[in-house]
């Protein structure tokens, strides 16, 4: 991009998003010595008619600007920090975190009364998980209206007296310059704000240019202290629909975090508080990292490490059934495939006639989509299925991935793995299509071709060790974990290199390869699992820790 290009920023089209866009490009334009110009992009989370609570739509407004980003329609995009999903972006970098505005939330009452003051079975708009959670622990009475649209429509609400109060953040009533309507400033010990409320995150294609200019903006304290708060939602792998705060402050020295969990009718809470320097950033989510750990159950144990680069949810709720916390830290990155032979071979076979697809990942869809493009592929499946060819996933979040394209699941197994896959898939099935990543074990194409089946695959996506150092391993090294559990020997590759050795303790694996490859680089094999499934594999964990 030459010098004298105007400075691109993409933004949503609220008021706020617009505001917000507009002081940081006013500050990059002041550093940069360039004018700024700002796109508007239309998201998915514009729609003011759908809730957000619906499960699977985490970063509703970040995906659509994330897209032009990557696309070069933009440079520089500008988000509220508390709406990014919690796992990076590849190709995408975090440039800077700005001076974070007040992270508290507010009420905002028609007749100017407080939270202590409002009358008994008063509603109260609002249509965050967290906040209503915490709403209620205080006041039971209290009736919670989900509401929608933006800032000022869920205001007037209020004021036009459809609820008695709504609860929003300070910050963005505060950039739009409307604090005269706010009744109560309430207590974020009380009402844990979410993680990295009231802070901007803004983000640039890794590798440009604009990333050392974007960095002058960035603030040391916000930064350290939104660190700190947003590795709770790595570490308990939450989505928008989790009832989670986190709340962290620093004065210089000391970094206290208090971080609140409610899960169903359970309620848990956890005070950390560490000595450290403005500039340690990976100490400070490594104990953002301790904190998720402690919420999910805490036990006389150590927690385990989860080793993966996603779908770690299953795993995680089957070791806090049996009382065991658990971290979850990505040693892998899955993305697209940088050619797309395979791909369009797929897409040809899948035209002239399968009779099975097999798909094991959620990676596999949308990259084979981005690869040959989402209407094809579309109107290819739509096109199969109507001759018959049927579908099989692993997982229902994979399933949702081939939903999206309008057709049907056929099968998901109740083990959710490929020897789950293998046992369910009828005999003689004829041919299938399996598009899948570059290093996928044999175990699925091989075990299907062994009962008969013509196997076509394909890769559609790669998966690689993550570039940066991942949080947990500053916890392995001081002893804050207590078992590993890697399912794949790709994951006890990415330990091992990034760890520099194999960290000496208890590991648990999914199966035999998977132990043969742990074995071999020096990690101690402490039990294999009788399957791959999450039950088992929590099982084999319970007793390893407990012997």
């Amino acid at each position: 991009m030459h010098a004298a290009n105007p400075i691109r920023l993409g933004t949503r089209a609220s008021l706020l998003a617009r505001t917000q866009s507009a002081t940081v490009g006013d500050a990059l334009a002041d550093i940069a010595g360039r004018k700024w110009e700002e796109i508007l992009i239309r998201t998915p989370g514009d729609d003011t008619t759908t809730s957000l609570n619906q499960p699977g739509n985490p970063g509703l407004f970040v995906s659509t600007l994330r897209r032009a980003l990557l696309a070069g329609e933009v440079d520089v995009i500008v988000h509220s920090f508390k709406d990014l999903p919690s796992a990076p972006e590849p190709g995408i970098t975090l440039a800077a975190v700005p001076l974070r505005e007040d992270p508290r939330d507010v009420l905002v009452c028609r007749d100017g009364l407080t939270f202590a003051t409002l009358p008994q079975g008063a509603k109260v708009g609002t249509s965050s998980p967290r906040r209503a959670a915490m709403l209620l622990a205080q006041r039971p009475d209290l009736i919670i209206e989900p509401i929608r649209g933006n800032i000022d429509t869920r205001m007037r609400k209020a004021m036009d007296g459809e609820v008695d109060a709504v609860v929003l953040a300070y910050a963005g009533i505060a950039r739009l310059g409307r604090t005269e309507l706010i009744s109560d400033m309430l207590d974020p010990l009380e009402v844990v704000p979410a993680p990295a409320q009231g802070a901007l995150a803004i983000e640039c294609r890794t590798g440009d240019e604009l990333a050392t200019l974007i960095a002058q903006l960035q603030d040391p304290v916000s930064r350290i202290t939104t660190a700190a708060e947003r590795e709770v939602l790595v570490g308990i792998n939450a989505e928008c629909t989790t009832a989670i705060g986190a709340y962290a402050t620093f004065d210089g020295t000391q970094l206290v975090l208090t971080a609140e969990l409610f899960d169903r009718e359970e309620r848990s809470r956890v005070h950390l508080r560490e000595t450290l320097s403005v500039n340690d950033v990976m100490q400070a989510r490594a104990m953002g990292l301790r904190a998720a750990a402690e919420l999910l159950r805490p036990s006389e144990h150590k927690p385990v490490l989860l080793v993966r680069a996603s779908d770690n949810e299953a795993d995680a709720a089957a070791l806090k059934s049996l009382g065991i916390s658990s971290i979850t830290d990505s040693y892998l990155q899955m993305t697209q495939s940088q050619s797309n032979v395979d791909a369009i071979r797929m897409l040809e076979q899948l035209k002239s006639g399968v009779d099975w697809c097999v798909v094991t990942s959620q990676m596999a869809i949308p990259s084979w989509a981005n690869l040959v493009g989402r209407t094809e592929l579309e109107a290819a499946f739509k096109d199969a299925t109507q001759r018959g060819m049927k579908i099989a996933v692993v997982g229902a979040k994979t399933a949702e991935t081939v939903q999206a394209l309008g057709v049907a699941v056929d099968l998901i197994p109740r083990e959710p793995s490929a020897a789950g896959l293998i046992k369910e898939m009828p005999l003689g099935v004829g041919s299938i299509l399996f598009p899948h990543g570059s290093i996928a074990m044999r175990a699925l194409p091989d075990g299907l071709s062994a009962s008969g089946a013509t196997v076509h695959e394909g890769v559609v996506y790669e998966t690689t060790v993550v570039e940066h150092d991942p949080v947990s391993l500053l916890l392995l090294k001081q002893g804050h974990v207590g078992a590993l559990i890697l399912r794949s020997p790709s994951a006890a590759r990415a330990m091992h290199q990034k760890f520099g050795s194999a960290p000496q303790i208890p590991v648990v694996v999914s199966g035999p390869t998977t132990a043969g490859a742990a074995t071999q680089l020096g990690f101690m094999v402490a039990a294999i699992s009788d399957s791959p499934a999450a039950d088992d594999m929590a099982a084999a964990v319970h007793q390893v820790l407990n012997f």
